[in-house]
């Protein structure tokens, strides 16, 4: 019986950690808004229509990831659209901290993981994609 984890299921189990995590912060920011940010931001209602908004959409990453698990081979360009679009909010993120200041440390540091995680994430799933 083979005791080591494949690149393959590795691979799918941190797809699952990481789809929990949106779905989860998803949910919490369409059903509670911005205020569930650090320091508890004041937002008027166009921005709290705004935000909500992506969090849907962060909701959708979230199902697409939890999706693609089962089958990653064949959800390979679903996934790398994900990876994609993680790593533009990651860029967005950079011109946000460059035009308006240093957000909250927190998603200061979400700039890093989201302009490193997807180029790996890519990365291992093209390895994966290759040794079927």
């Amino acid at each position: 019986m083979r005791t080591v984890m494949s690149s393959r299921h590795g691979f799918q189990w941190v797809l699952f950690a990481l789809a929990l995590v949106v779905v989860a912060t998803a949910l919490a920011d369409i059903a509670v808004g911005p205020s569930v940010l650090p320091g508890r931001p004041e937002a008027g209602p166009t921005l709290d229509s705004n935000y909500r908004f992506f969090a849907g959409v962060w909701c959708a990453v979230g199902i697409v990831l939890l999706t693609a698990l089962r089958d990653v081979e064949r959800h390979a360009l679903a996934l790398r659209a994900v990876f994609g679009a993680v790593f533009l909010g990651g860029v967005a993120r950079g011109v946000s901290y460059l035009a308006a200041g240093p957000p909250h440390a927190l998603h200061t540091a979400f700039i890093g993981v989201e302009l490193l995680l997807p180029p790996l994430l890519l990365l291992w799933s093209l390895r994966v994609c290759r040794e079927r």
